[in-house]
């Protein structure tokens, strides 16, 4: 299945214009963040939950020049939920999206509570890695 626009649910539109003041971000980057958000949350996300009565978007507009990393991120997730990755894409796609602004709205109440939302692995490698590099730095 195909789709080159979608329609994120009221309350998503509303809280999107929300974490644009309060982030200074704009909706499309917004967007983007929180679909990842989703997808690492655990839970199959309920379609019926969300409504279309809010912004409808241009996919590329949401997903820019990653659309193809952001497609193959949701069909691997609708692999390991054991779903079909043509007929559920579109409708996991608009759930994934809405709950991850769901949630990037409950957790994120400025711009620099978005280094919070990284994982703790993710940082203590790179700070590993830094680390070292000063150490051989200073040895030389």
């Amino acid at each position: 299945m195909s789709f080159s626009r979608i329609r994120i649910s009221k309350d998503c539109t509303i809280r999107l214009v929300m974490l644009k003041g309060r982030t200074g971000l704009t909706p499309n980057i917004l967007c983007r963040l929180g679909f990842c958000l989703s997808l690492g949350e655990p839970g199959v996300p309920k379609p019926e939950l969300y409504d279309e009565e809010g912004q409808e978007y241009n996919r590329y507009t949401l997903t820019g020049e990653w659309d193809a990393l952001f497609i193959a991120l949701l069909k691997e997730r609708l692999a390991e939920d054991g779903m079909n990755p043509t007929l559920d894409l579109l409708p996991q796609f608009r759930a994934h999206l809405n709950r991850g602004v769901f949630s990037l709205f409950n957790r994120a109440k400025s711009l620099t509570d978005f280094y919070e939302l990284i994982p703790t692995s993710s940082s203590a490698s790179a700070l590993s890695i830094n680390g070292n590099q000063g150490s051989n730095a200073n040895a030389n």
